[in-house]
């Protein structure tokens, strides 16, 4: 939402524009034109939402969605009740179609698509007027196409990076409003400034810390969420580089099973045996591990469960890891889109109540899996 409101900041006349955040619909007396951004899980809402509105404004109401839900499923958006639905990115011809919405030469409703935005210094990662802020998007773009991610489906599958100039504004901007600390938003962390998004490009990375640091920040946090880092793009040097320039104590990597198997179906890129060289890279370079796993995934059987479950148990016994485990949910657009989750196992369940119980396992709980064994 902050990019949005970037955007529109940039390509509507200050005259005409008067953004406001409203926490609850309940909060907005002239509606204007109201703008959605929301993930899957939210849809819900959002048509909840969007009909209490309309009982208040009725049906002339000028309503917009985009984000990830939006794109992937533009048609079920429409049936939620927005007016307008966006697929792709914030880009000056949503600036266009928001301003003749608001001068009374609104669009005819329906889907309007728009490519993405090639260079990502044209907007800064937060609007100037206020003190709005957020961790800092550095990347854009997956060059993967893991079946489960609607990344690649939103954003495209070309990386692109923001330059060291314009962050070092956006820092400039971030510490003279008051904000002491940063983190930072990119589909794998340790991709910043690398052509392809996959093999790591040290300099830039040791140039963009260094930078957030003579800016004035005092605390800087990298390869935390909200951005992992994937097994492969882990290196000590770089761990070396973030260990001397960051405040964070874990590095978070993304390995979704213990089973090769599962890991090939699912166009994961990596290997089960990459994911444990990463893990031990992270905890030989002082770091904690924190690793996420998908439990339930489509076709996966008891034998991969179990796989996972013991290299859960390896990761945590010999390098201290904690777990990240999130429950399978097929998103719109994706190859698996139309998959449902499997049921987990008792060797799986076994792990997660043993995990949560000490607190190494976020995300998850027992209960989150009523009946499976």
């Amino acid at each position: 939402m902050t990019t949005l409101w970037a955007v529109l900041e940039a390509e509507i006349p200050a005259a005409e524009l008067d953004v406001r955040l409203a926490r609850d619909v309940d909060d907005l007396s002239d509606p204007g034109v109201v703008l959605y951004s929301f993930m899957t899980w939210d849809a819900p809402q959002a048509a909840g939402e969007l009909k209490r509105l309309r009982d208040r404004f009725g049906d002339t109401m000028l309503t917009m969605a985009g984000g990830p839900h939006a794109c992937a499923d533009p048609d079920g958006a429409i049936e939620l009740g927005f007016r307008w639905v966006v697929v792709g990115e914030a880009v000056p011809e949503l600036g266009a179609l928001v301003c003749a919405a608001l001068s009374g030469q609104a669009p005819p409703p329906g889907v309007y698509r728009f490519g993405p935005l090639r260079d990502l210094d044209r907007y800064p990662p937060w609007p100037r007027a206020g003190t709005l802020f957020c961790p800092i998007e550095v990347t854009r773009g997956c060059p993967m196409r893991c079946a489960f991610c609607q990344t690649p489906v939103v954003f495209g599958r070309t990386p692109r990076h923001r330059s060291l100039e314009s962050l070092r504004a956006a820092f400039r901007r971030a510490v003279e409003t008051g904000h002491s600390y940063t983190r930072f938003v990119a589909p794998n962390a340790f991709g910043y400034g690398a052509p392809h998004g996959r093999r790591p490009n040290p300099a830039a990375i040791e140039s963009l810390l260094t930078a957030a640091r003579d800016e004035g920040f005092a605390s800087v946090f990298f390869g935390t969420f909200p951005s992992e880092v994937r097994p492969e793009s882990v290196r000590p040097d770089l761990l070396q580089v973030v260990r001397a320039l960051c405040d964070n104590k874990h590095i978070a990597v993304g390995l979704q099973s213990g089973s090769d198997d599962m890991l090939r179906r699912m166009r994961r890129g990596h290997t089960v045996r990459e994911g444990l060289a990463a893990v031990h890279a992270i905890a030989k370079a002082g770091f904690t591990p924190k690793v996420d796993f998908i439990f339930g995934l489509p076709g996966e059987t008891p034998s991969d469960q179990a796989r996972t479950a013991d290299l859960i148990r390896h990761l945590h016994s010999s390098f201290g890891a904690t777990i990240h485990a999130h429950r399978f949910t097929p998103l719109p657009g994706t190859p698996w889109a139309r998959e449902r989750p499997s049921p987990v196992s008792k060797a799986l369940r076994d792990v997660i109540d043993e995990l949560t119980g000490t607190g190494r396992m976020t995300g998850v709980h027992p209960e989150d899996f009523p009946g499976q064994t």
